[in-house]
């Protein structure tokens, strides 16, 4: 088993370990002390619940109580939060309870935010399903929901006691989800390990061994928590991890009523391509490594076009993200593959030309 320490050095009783085995869950019971707590709590999804629920519960020395959730990113809302507080409520959970979230991002960042604010806070472990979950959501203390339309509006910094990783439950990950994963990985790379992103591109990701797979992931995640450690509630350098993201998700929300919305990592493989887009614009970026970045998002199955769309809704709803401050637009650009900076503010004609530049009808 792989362990990876988070070091929060403004609050040392808060570090917790992040393992990663191919049956991290049947291992789960000797990892922390479950009896400590008054009720355990699972939150997790009608998918994923049929899968591993049962696996779970078997695994924990004391009894559990769970709640069963519909899959989806618009089931991230004040009403989920509301159901899973009505269920502890139910299941006499008090403030030595702990919640455990098995399932993919939308169940940590729910389970994470209601646990956070159920009785003002009870621990909570994350137990991630899917890849992108493994590599990026799971790690760092990020909880919260969708409100008003906006990706995130609503939420908390507060870390989980651990992060427990079984890679194993990645085999009946449907491939399109398992790709959308790939996004977060690269993007790793791209903003802080050059070598790592050759790393991660040298295959496709179907083509990676178990114990390849496993390093990776393990790399992925040392490299969130290295950020996290120097900037746990991103006022700084945590912001290095929203490349392609203040693109992606406005293109993410706006893909919501889609009859078939982007996966997470979908829309920020497309928004990656357009904040690298403006980093070149902006001479920051060679041409010849936008190509290759678009080059390896594409090799790795993930979209780099979008549909043709309204610049004026991207940046409505771009405008609106919450990393922007007094009414700017903040990016994370790249000034080479392995390096980035934050907090760059571009010229609108420059977004709008990014965005135009990563629409279908400009092919």
């Amino acid at each position: 088993m792989k362990k990876i320490t988070t070091n929060l050095p403004a609050r040392p009783k808060r570090d917790y370990t992040i393992h990663v085995s191919d049956n991290a869950i049947e291992e789960i019971g000797s990892l922390y002390d479950f009896a400590a707590y008054s009720k355990v709590f699972i939150v997790t999804d009608s998918v994923v619940g049929p899968l591993l629920l049962d696996k779970l519960i078997a695994a924990l020395p004391v009894t559990a109580d769970s709640i069963t959730l519909p899959i989806g990113d618009g089931q991230k809302s004040i009403k989920s939060i509301e159901t899973i507080w009505t269920a502890m409520h139910a299941a006499g959970c008090d403030r030595k309870s702990l919640v455990i979230n098995l399932g993919g991002g939308v169940i940590g960042d729910l389970g994470g935010f209601a646990a956070a604010t159920y009785m003002r806070g009870v621990d909570f472990l994350n137990v991630p399903t899917t890849l992108l979950a493994q590599v990026d959501s799971s790690v760092g203390g990020k909880t919260g929901f969708n409100f008003d339309g906006i990706k995130n509006l609503v939420g908390t910094f507060d870390q989980p006691i651990g992060v427990v990783i079984d890679t194993g439950t990645l085999t009946t990950l449907p491939k399109r989800e398992f790709l959308s994963g790939f996004a977060e990985i690269i993007k790793h790379g791209l903003v802080s390990d050059k070598a790592y992103f050759e790393q991660a591109t040298a295959k496709l990701p179907l083509e990676f061994s178990q114990d390849e797979l496993a390093d990776i992931i393990s790399r992925s995640c040392e490299i969130k928590a290295e950020v996290v450690e120097h900037d746990e509630t991103e006022t700084g350098a945590r912001k290095l991890m929203n490349f392609g993201h203040t693109v992606g998700h406005a293109i993410e929300a706006l893909s919501l009523g889609a009859e078939q919305p982007l996966l997470h990592g979908e829309a920020v493989s497309i928004g990656m391509v357009a904040e690298a887009a403006i980093s070149q614009q902006l001479g920051m970026l060679a041409e010849s490594e936008f190509h290759e970045i678009e080059q390896a998002l594409s090799n790795a199955g993930l979209p780099i076009k979008m549909n043709d769309s309204s610049v004026d809704k991207l940046l409505e709803k771009m405008r609106s993200d919450k990393k922007n401050d007094s009414g700017n637009i903040n990016f994370t650009l790249l000034k080479g593959i392995g390096s980035a900076v934050y907090d760059q503010r571009v010229e609108q004609s420059a977004i709008i030309e990014a965005l135009h530049a990563v629409m279908r009808q400009n092919t």
